[in-house]
């Protein structure tokens, strides 16, 4: 396995992002125009962007590593039994809740005092004011899409991929993995602190039991209630 050094491991979890959120500054005002809200925009963006650019990453990656295919990339193969699997899914999901309710308010408190120049649209995540037809639309990609197949990718690319390449930060490459892949979401730098406290268990336990699954089904479990609970909370 070729390890990365600390330069091209910020680089590689930083640009995918900045080409997500150039995509997002297009096409979420597009998706207003037509009905629709602006997550219907990052839907787009998971789909033209995000996907492609991850997948052509990895594609290289595995060339250059002459490898046969982009699963063998994967450095976190283990396999916990899957009552352990289970329980460890549900608690870091839990876990994630608990902080993400702890820090809504300073997430409120640097979107109203650091962030007001940008568009509404831009931190404004709400339904109001949408048919309910685009809302419900919407709300099914996002079940299928930041539900299912972008934490998959999601977690090869970053987990299975970039953080077992990490020996260079030592015993912190967890917390510098939880930290850039944060920050990689610049579509939402008003929830940096959420996501940063969030993700560091669940980063923490997949680098542990080196069971890239875990990962997998922690995040799109936490994706999926995110987006039944955002659509509840607009009815």
């Amino acid at each position: 396995m070729k390890q990365l050094s600390k330069t091209r491991s910020v680089i590689y979890h930083l640009y995918p992002g900045l080409l997500i959120t150039l995509a997002f500054i297009v096409l979420a005002p597009l998706s207003i125009r037509y009905g629709y809200p602006p997550q219907f925009g990052m839907l787009l963006c998971i789909i033209l962007v995000a996907i492609p650019v991850l997948t052509i990453h990895l594609i290289r990656a595995k060339k250059q590593e002459n490898l046969s295919k982009i699963a063998s990339l994967n450095g976190f193969t283990n396999r916990l039994p899957a009552v352990k699997l289970i329980l460890y899914t549900f608690g870091l999901v839990i876990a994630a809740f608990v902080i993400w309710g702890i820090t809504q308010p300073a997430d409120l408190y640097v979107s109203k005092h650091f962030f007001t120049s940008l568009p509404a649209w831009f931190t404004v995540q709400g339904f109001g004011g949408y048919s309910s037809e685009k809302i419900k639309i919407t709300l099914i990609l996002n079940l299928m899409l930041n539900g299912i197949i972008a934490p998959y990718a999601e977690e090869i690319y970053f987990r299975g991929y970039l953080l077992a390449r990490m020996n260079a930060w030592g015993k912190y490459a967890f917390v510098a993995n939880a930290i850039l892949f944060s920050l990689y979401h610049f579509w939402q730098p008003y929830v940096y602190l959420t996501l940063i406290l969030s993700l560091l268990p669940m980063i923490y336990m997949v680098n542990k039991t080196r069971d890239m699954r875990l990962g997998i089904l922690t995040h799109s479990m936490m994706n999926i209630i995110g987006a039944l609970l955002s659509f509840a909370m607009t009815r």
